[in-house]
């Protein structure tokens, strides 16, 4: 089942057992970092158990059912995530035209490329009036499906007001309804919750298996699909992101702000900053974070050893003598790798993007010239 979801096995083998057996649960909780396939595998599952077609490999990705799912439009899947306040009508109208547009937009952006964060302007959660209309589309009768599917994303992010709510659809759950809960944090979510779902852990993927990924479903050339596998931490979204990227913008703003930082240009840096102006978004920021984190792991390793093997093989002649010009980097990596965990919370809490990157070209120039 789901040959597309790559390195979950042990997911994809519990969920496999429960069709062949029919030993299906009402309410699981795919739980694990992001990026490593959690959502998909929701909803590919969902696809499986309604897939119409007769052939034993399902989902088959073809039939008006899965057709439907992969639209996210089937008459039978509910999907909940955390929105701004929609000022939902009793019948879930959305009457606010802005947070309509976003709803839309969000959508869209599941559908068409959902590895890229989506946005909304305004502080998110999973609300009351959301949990109330979902109890009500449960009531209904079942349309055209074998499942319902009931898929709600970041579940986490129900207020105790929510969660409360929606226990009393856990406990006593619609017949032929599949409950699928999502979390990056499973501590978030109420005991009670817990334990009137099946837990299905998703585990960081290997480089390996992202590096396959991008090779093979993205066409991204080998050196860069590499790099990508080693930044990302096990995060498929952000490795399909940096790789994604025309000419790896966050790769060359990384090494130009290197390339700044060990001639301590810092009125070419000011240049710089207002050249990448409109790159200046929390996405780019952290994927940009990254690199930077990479390429001084590589300073490092080339201070003690020349011979070291790094990631960005292909940038030696660039890297090795800034090694060889700033000694100690390698003593000095270790308080500049804990600043760049600290800025990348910042940067996820909205702090000022300008200011963040001023402080990170000053810290660059610390860790090469203290």
């Amino acid at each position: 089942m789901l040959p597309k979801i790559k390195g979950q096995e042990n997911a994809l083998e519990l969920l496999d057992k429960a069709i062949e057996n029919d030993r299906i649960a009402q309410a699981y909780l795919f739980y694990g970092s992001d990026g490593v396939g959690k959502f998909t595998t929701a909803l590919y599952f969902g696809m499986a158990v309604n897939c119409l077609a007769t052939s034993e490999l399902k989902p088959c990705g073809e039939c008006d059912a899965c057709h439907k799912f992969l639209q996210l439009e089937h008459p039978d899947f509910v999907y909940l995530f955390p929105t701004p306040n929609l000022n939902l009508s009793v019948e879930g109208e959305i009457k606010n035209t802005d947070a309509q547009k976003s709803y839309e937009a969000y959508l869209q952006n599941k559908i068409n490329t959902p590895w890229k964060d989506f946005f909304f302007k305004d502080a998110t959660e999973i609300r009351k009036e959301s949990i109330t209309l979902l109890n009500k589309r449960l009531e209904l009768s079942i349309h055209e499906a074998k499942y319902r599917i009931v898929i709600i994303e970041d579940a986490d992010m129900m207020n105790n007001a929510t969660a409360n709510a929606f226990l009393k659809t856990l406990e006593e759950p619609p017949e032929r309804t599949i409950i699928i809960l999502i979390t990056e944090r499973l501590p978030l979510i109420l005991p009670t919750i817990l334990s009137r779902t099946q837990p299905v852990y998703f585990k960081p993927l290997t480089r390996g298996v992202i590096e396959e990924i991008l090779i093979n479903e993205f066409e991204i050339n080998s050196a860069l699909a590499r790099s990508a596998s080693r930044i990302c931490a096990g995060n498929l979204k952000t490795a399909i992101r940096i790789a994604s990227e025309s000419e790896s913008l966050s790769s060359n703003w990384a090494f130009e702000i290197f390339s700044l930082a060990a001639e301590e240009n810092d009125l070419g840096y000011l240049e710089l900053a207002e050249r990448y102006k409109k790159q200046q978004t929390i996405d780019q920021v952290i994927d940009l974070l990254k690199y930077i984190r990479i390429i001084a792991s590589d300073l490092g390793s080339l201070s003690t050893n020349p011979d070291s093997e790094i990631t960005n093989i292909d940038k030696l002649d660039f890297l090795k003598p800034i090694a060889e010009a700033n000694l100690g980097i390698d003593d000095r990596l270790y308080d500049f790798l804990l600043f760049l965990e600290d800025l990348n919370r910042k940067v996820e809490g909205y702090a000022n993007l300008n200011l963040v990157l001023t402080n990170l070209y000053l810290n660059c120039k610390h860790l090469l010239k203290p």
